[in-house]
């Protein structure tokens, strides 16, 4: 199991100096610029600082039971056709989404067909129109807004085709978008961060949060991260957007300007997961790893490995990578039953990894033995 000990934050022997210095003259502290984010005056505290502090210890434990269990069995179909339309499959977190799909059609016997929708707005009208063509049993939306490609939904909604949008950071309008969505956590996964990196700052975080706007659940994120911080009244915030299409070459620059400007800076938090790869190599390039740590998500392995490390990444949240797929199969069987779901929501489990709660290999993929979980309820060896 993972420890329950958070990592305390540490200060640099020039902070300790600069401390000295400053106890000789008033207000010296609220203008210190060192790079740890000018951690200086009295302990913060309060219960927003202990709820934070609760919440983050209870998200670095391993999750044992899926969140589905409590819907009881469902007897699949002898057949099924799926239609995945993935988001950009350059990105790692996208590419997770559609294996955990694969294995759980696999686990069925059921065909799978996927289309890269990529990270622009043609690319997933043409997938959303090419799955409604095909006539499967159940479509799967992974990210995008059902209004990018209104009249492919309205097509299949025609066709009475079930689909089921995941991490798409839409509420579930069976009558005119997704009928069920599966992944609605994203702002969850930022207050969990958000918790962490007030606990671990010992309620003293100033925080740049840079979001991709493409997929929405980013921005969700980013939410759920702000909103616990705007409850820390010793802690500063800001967020920044950025578009996953033009990263490689828009975000780096962003990066370094945010840490030149911002001496207190003490934390980044950058999502999708590769962009919080690009938020630590800003800072090591600036030369602050011993200042700024980096929050950020999806649990990637480029990610995980700073992470283990103890190397400026210190934490990363998702959602069981590999989970998320076989709930959106769940779902898809309990439609094709006629089960009803609750608020036509799906989820699965969430872990935050830090040094100590990280796998020793791999990936978060799901709560303890998942698969063995739905195979279960679904009745199949």
């Amino acid at each position: 199991m993972p420890s329950n000990n958070l990592p305390r934050s540490r200060r640099r022997g020039a902070v300790i100096a600069a401390l000295v210095v400053a106890a000789t003259v008033a207000l010296a502290g609220c203008n210190s610029s060192d790079t740890d984010g000018g951690d200086d005056g009295p302990a913060a505290s309060g219960p927003w600082l202990d709820d934070a502090k609760a919440a983050a210890e209870n998200a670095v434990q391993v999750p044992s039971e899926i969140a589905v269990a409590s819907l009881g069995p469902v007897e699949p179909p002898a057949s099924m056709t799926v239609y995945f339309v993935g988001c950009d499959q350059s990105i790692p977190g996208c590419v997770a989404q559609v294996e955990g799909v694969r294995q759980a059609t696999d686990a069925l016997g059921f065909d799978l067909e996927v289309c890269d929708a990529k990270s622009d707005v043609a690319s997933f009208q043409n997938c959303m129109s090419q799955a409604v063509n095909a006539k499967p049993d159940v479509i799967v939306n992974n990210a995008r807004p059902s209004a990018d490609a209104s009249e492919a939904y309205a097509k299949a909604h025609e066709l009475d085709i079930p689909v089921i949008g995941q991490f798409t950071a839409q509420l579930p309008d069976p009558e005119k978008g997704n009928t069920v969505e599966v992944g609605n956590v994203c702002q969850i996964e930022g207050e969990l961060l958000g918790n962490y990196i007030v606990a671990e700052s010992g309620g003293k975080a100033n925080v740049a949060i840079f979001a991709d706007t493409v997929y929405q659940c980013n921005g969700q994120r980013a939410d759920g991260v702000k909103a616990v911080l705007d409850t820390c009244p010793s802690c500063t915030v800001s967020v920044d957007r950025f578009s996953v299409a033009t990263a490689q070459t828009d975000l780096p620059p962003a990066l370094q300007a945010k840490i030149q400007s911002n001496p207190q800076l003490n934390w980044v938090v950058s999502t999708p997961g590769f962009s919080g790869v690009m938020a630590a190599d800003a800072v090591r390039q600036a030369g602050k790893q011993d200042g700024i740590s980096v929050g950020t998500f999806d649990g990637d392995e480029p990610t995980l490995a700073l992470v283990r490390q103890g190397d400026i990444i210190k934490a990363d949240v998702a959602s069981g990578v590999y989970e998320n797929g076989w709930t959106v199969v769940d779902a898809a069987l309990r439609l094709k039953a006629g089960q009803t779901i609750p608020d036509n929501i799906e989820n699965p489990t969430q872990l935050l990894m830090t040094q100590e709660s990280a796998p020793a290999s791999g990936t978060y993929e799901g709560a303890d033995g998942f698969r063995d979980q739905f195979t279960a309820l679904w009745g199949v060896g």
